[in-house]
């Protein structure tokens, strides 16, 4: 197994335990059972963001001389690729949110009235209004306090992503410019003090779906894929920024996050690291490599995107139908708990397994059909 194909695998387990964190994070919400960790499925979304800004760096210098950063053609793909990539499944079930948002506030309501400290406002899941389609056809969301929370779907860290995707040729530009580290620190510092100048903005989101509010998590991924490239401990350092500038912008911040934050930053470099091959470090970390690599985590990662973004069209109507029709809700948190895992992961990651092979894979070779060079037609000799 070559180094770049192991790093991909064990990325792979990695979203994969990401997607399963907020899975059982939300029914631990949802059904009013507090599990310390479990119970905060936002730490997930973190580790997806994280490794989202690894990949996009990783991937991107490994393509460098075959796609230059400064070549117009090379930003075209790239945004082709991502968009092939997220879109296709994406559409799908906002498709599928839109057109029966009602009955999912309706699901959400019902969850409410057995636990009211989990009620929310339901109506943003009936929003079948011009505005919030095009916003959400569009991406464009995100950037929009009044629609970046705005369906069933958990689709505001899509926006995110979006967003993130269409800044990063352009930050890669300035890394080319002024190098990773002033480059990146100086971003993430912009980012703070905007949360000071623009204070009303950050604030209106409900959810941290504006780019500002997270794009230090993703500029420590980038760091943290730098550091690994060069073998230097000090991008390491510089990655750790990133959590730092989460407790200056402090939007929704928990101390349990901020240290999960350090921790997944650190945990990655140290299962990322190449090490001399019968050295103390490879043997320690040769468990941890092992568990990210097997089959079954591999295969968690593949389908870690469908679960991610279809998990509570399953999860709340199945939390609402038991509670109201069943005693459920007279049982111990934990054992609500346990019963709504066993009923909705399984569920979950059917369905997900479906629309891996159905939809996200299909959607990705579409992309690359599109990027694929046209023949060219060679004059016909009479």
């Amino acid at each position: 197994m070559s180094a770049t194909r192991g790093w991909s695998t064990e990325l792979e387990g990695l979203r994969g335990i990401a997607s399963l964190w907020v899975l059982v994070g939300h029914i631990s919400l949802l059904i009013h059972c507090h599990i310390t960790l479990i119970s905060s499925p936002g730490i997930g979304v973190d580790l997806f963001i994280l490794l989202s800004g690894y990949l996009m760096a990783k991937n991107y210098v490994e393509r460098q001389q075959k796609e230059p950063w400064q070549s117009a053609t090379t930003i075209k793909k790239f945004w082709i690729r991502r968009f092939f990539r997220i879109a296709p499944l994406y559409y799908l079930l906002l498709i599928v949110a839109l057109i029966y948002g009602p009955w999912f506030g309706e699901m959400r309501d019902t969850i409410a009235q057995f636990y009211s400290a989990t009620a929310t406002e339901s109506s943003r899941y009936s929003d079948q209004s011009l505005a919030n389609i095009l916003t959400h056809f569009s991406f464009l969301f995100g950037l929009l306090p009044a629609y970046g929370f705005n369906t069933v779907l958990p689709d505001w860290s899509i926006g995110l992503e979006m967003q993130f995707y269409a800044l990063f040729p352009f930050i890669m530009l300035v890394v080319l410019r002024f190098g990773y580290a002033v480059s990146l620190t100086g971003i993430m510092v912009l980012c703070c003090v905007g949360r000071y100048l623009l204070a009303d903005y950050y604030e209106a989101f409900v959810m941290p779906s504006m780019i500002l509010i997270k794009l230090n998590m993703f500029l420590s991924g980038m760091l943290l894929a730098e550091a690994v490239r060069r073998k230097a401990l000090l991008y390491v350092a510089f990655a750790l920024l990133g959590p730092v500038a989460s407790v200056v912008i402090g939007l929704q911040a928990i101390k349990l996050q901020i240290i999960m934050e350090v921790l997944m930053i650190v945990g990655m470099a140290a299962i990322l690291w190449q090490y001399a091959p019968d050295g103390l470090m490879a043997r320690l970390i040769a468990l941890p490599r092992r568990l990210l690599n097997n089959r079954l985590s591999t295969w968690l990662g593949d389908v870690s995107f469908s679960v991610y973004l279809l998990h509570l069209l399953i999860v709340i109507p199945a939390i609402a139908l038991m509670l109201s029709h069943t005693s459920l809700g007279d049982k111990s948190d934990i054992i609500r708990f346990a019963t709504l895992c066993a009923i909705c992961i399984p569920i979950t990651y059917a369905l997900a397994s479906l629309l891996y092979k159905c939809v996200e894979k299909p959607g990705i070779l579409l992309g690359k059909k599109v990027l694929a060079p046209r023949p060219v037609e060679q004059d016909i000799v009479n």
